[in-house]
């Protein structure tokens, strides 16, 4: 065998022995002249949790009995409008602020973003709002959460100047306590809209939903419609980077048996 014959095998088993190593060690860095590249920003961690605390209006009831739900209920649509969003519905039909807050108050909860819509049922009843709504906020606040407040969806009748009253309530208790404010009362309104004096039917339902997500949206940015899609986790990195080593040594052994095939 000729000294250039001997020389490419040689290189072939050093590519080979090489070849084996890929994915045990890293690599020596390659000097390089130029600047060096600023790393990428790390990737926001995404937690699209939210439990929804409310009354019949959030569950979507309507009716004498409230048995009645609507076709397509707040919870409901909000998982089909916002994706993201992993909801858990605590709503209870005929609930308020002031029946709620003392099991509220001793509870753990796991979801990252919680919802308060209350004060229909306090205005009919003549509850104390203000406190109890007051402490369920600053509880989920005590326990690290993104908190937002709706305000009190718009009514027909006699309590509609009360429920204007209990509404500018919540949107202050919700400036106070460092909560959002789903503005509620703002959304358009058409009498025709109701399914009786209180509960919302299916159209104005879905306004106040759309506001409640566009809410969540100022929230949490990161869990928005327009937001980019999921992070790669550290597993997905690992099998991408294998992926990689795996195709640099197919690629590094293919080379040097083309080199021994040159020799016959």
């Amino acid at each position: 065998m000729t000294i250039a014959k001997l020389l490419v095998v040689l290189l072939a088993a050093l590519a080979l022995a090489a070849c084996s190593s890929i994915g045990q060690k890293t690599l020596a860095p390659v000097a390089s002249t130029s600047a060096p590249r600023a790393p990428a920003p790390p990737a926001p961690v995404r937690n699209c949790s939210v439990a929804l605390y409310g009354d019949s209006i959030l569950w979507g009831g309507y009716g004498a009995t409230m048995g009645t739900r609507l076709q397509d209920p707040p919870a409901v649509a909000l998982r089909r409008i916002r994706p993201a969003w992993v909801v858990s519905d605590h709503s209870v039909i005929g609930d308020s602020a002031h029946k709620r807050s003392p099991s509220f108050l001793k509870e753990r909860i796991s979801a990252s973003v919680v919802v308060l819509q209350y004060g229909i049922n306090d205005v009919g009843n003549n509850y104390a709002y203000e406190p109890a709504l007051r402490a369920m906020a600053q509880h989920a606040k005590v326990q690290g959460k993104v908190l937002v407040i709706t305000g009190l969806s718009r009514v027909r009748g006699s309590l509609a100047e009360r429920t204007a009253q209990y509404d500018a309530t919540a949107r202050r208790v919700a400036s106070e306590t460092g909560a959002v404010f789903a503005d509620w009362s703002t959304v358009a309104f058409d009498p025709a809209h109701m399914a009786d004096d209180i509960h919302p039917a299916q159209p104005y339902s879905s306004r106040l939903n759309e506001r409640l997500a566009a809410t969540l949206d100022r929230a949490v940015p990161a869990c928005s419609l327009s937001a980019a899609g999921p992070v790669r986790d550290r597993n997905e990195e690992s099998s991408i980077i294998e992926t990689k080593q795996f195709n640099g040594k197919h690629r590094l052994t293919a080379t040097a048996l083309q080199l021994l095939n040159n020799l016959n």
